[in-house]
């Protein structure tokens, strides 16, 4: 069973006018040319970005095409990391057409959706990890952490079961900055993965499991270090699902107004240091957070912020949004490597962010075309240079 309002999706993505710029026709100005990085890495035909997509959608739901997995492949070559609603020029959101499209025709098969969707259901993780080690690495950083508390850490999968010193850098940070803080026993997967995808049945469901537990914790504010589990719980919760969520912010927008009050410290780096920004797509174009991470870099002693051509509302994507690492990992690493070179072109030594999971691709893409530059998330560098 679905919410979205066939009538007002058709109508929705009949304002495409084929006009093209959410391919290539935007930012030339600036010596730039590929608005849409799937585009850009792969075939390059009609249906590799979002005005074909759109077209192909458009006759999966009048059934001019049969619903096979073939047919509907161009659905789920894509990041939705929503650069061609920035610079769309019809009064609608591509992008969200988009999410409500795979919504629509989640009956077609896609091994690599549903396959996520049932590990999260299981495992409470899209991993296939067990998910009560998901708190392991708080064993390791010297202090006790309850399960319950008016600010509540919301660790995520990828934190929490993948690159855990992100977590622990949290910790040490809220920590230092004098924050009781809680990080929930056995917590769940937020189900961003499930949203972007078109599982939304099963992302409802996870949704009210996930409130449940966040409302046991009598957390009043939380927490987050992954943009993906920010806009998830800040805003699909509410939007998409009518849950009434507590206030839900990223770590970098609770802090900063800590360091610009110098109630956190933060110490210099020993010689010169260049660090560029990349904005995750669910933070930046998704909900406008731009400025607060770069203050924080700004912040650091002995630091220079470098900006790539490309930032801000016209950031390209990491590549492994919208379920696209899952479904054509290859792509989405290609899309990294880009996002890596353009980082190396400005002379930056460290390509800084805030979401684990654009972390993990930017590595893969920085290893595939065996690149030097490193790749922190912003939580570790302010881990690192504490007073």
């Amino acid at each position: 069973m679905t919410d979205v309002d066939m009538d007002e999706l058709m109508e929705n993505l009949a304002q495409c006018r084929r006009c093209g710029i959410c391919r290539n026709a935007v930012y030339e100005d600036r010596g730039f040319n590929g608005v849409c990085p799937v585009w850009k890495n792969s075939s390059g035909f009609e249906t590799s970005f979002m005005r074909g997509r759109l077209q192909v959608a458009i006759a999966l739901l009048e059934g001019r095409l049969e619903k096979t997995a073939e047919n509907a492949e161009s659905l789920y070559t894509c990041t939705l990391c929503g650069n061609c609603t920035a610079i769309c020029a019809a009064e609608f959101d591509p992008t969200r057409c988009l999410e409500n499209v795979r919504e629509i025709l989640n009956e077609i098969p896609n091994e690599s959706r549903d396959e996520i969707a049932k590990k999260i259901q299981i495992y409470n993780n899209p991993y296939s990890e067990n998910n009560s080690s998901r708190r392991s690495w708080a064993v390791d950083i010297g202090f006790d952490i309850p399960s319950t508390g008016e600010v509540l850490y919301f660790t995520g999968c990828t934190a929490g079961l993948k690159l855990p010193e992100t977590a622990k850098s949290t910790a040490h940070v809220l920590r230092a900055a004098g924050v009781d803080f809680a990080v929930l026993e056995d917590e769940p997967c937020c189900g961003s993965v499930m949203i972007r995808t078109g599982r939304s049945d099963s992302a409802r469901e996870n949704a009210k499991r996930v409130l449940e537990k966040i409302r046991n914790s009598g957390a009043e504010t939380v927490i987050v270090s992954c943009a993906g589990c920010l806009k998830t719980l800040r805003e699909d919760y509410n939007e998409r699902f009518g849950l009434d969520m507590p206030k839900v912010l990223h770590v970098i927008e609770y802090l900063l107004p800590m360091i610009q009050n110098k109630k956190l410290k933060l110490k210099p780096f020993e010689k010169p240091v260049k660090i560029s920004w990349h904005d995750p797509c669910h933070m930046g174009r998704a909900l406008g957070i731009y400025e607060e991470p770069r203050e924080i870099i700004r912040a650091i002693p002995n630091v220079e912020l470098v900006e790539m051509d490309t930032n801000r509302a016209a950031t390209m994507c990491c590549g492994a949004g919208g379920g696209l690492r899952s479904y054509d990992g290859e792509i989405a690493k290609k899309i990294a490597s880009d996002r890596i070179k353009s980082a190396q072109e400005i002379g930056a030594d460290i390509l800084a962010t805030a979401c684990p999971f654009c972390e993990h691709n930017l590595k893969d893409g920085a290893e595939r075309i065996e690149s030097k530059i490193k790749i922190v998330d912003i939580l570790d560098l302010l881990s690192q240079q504490l007073e």
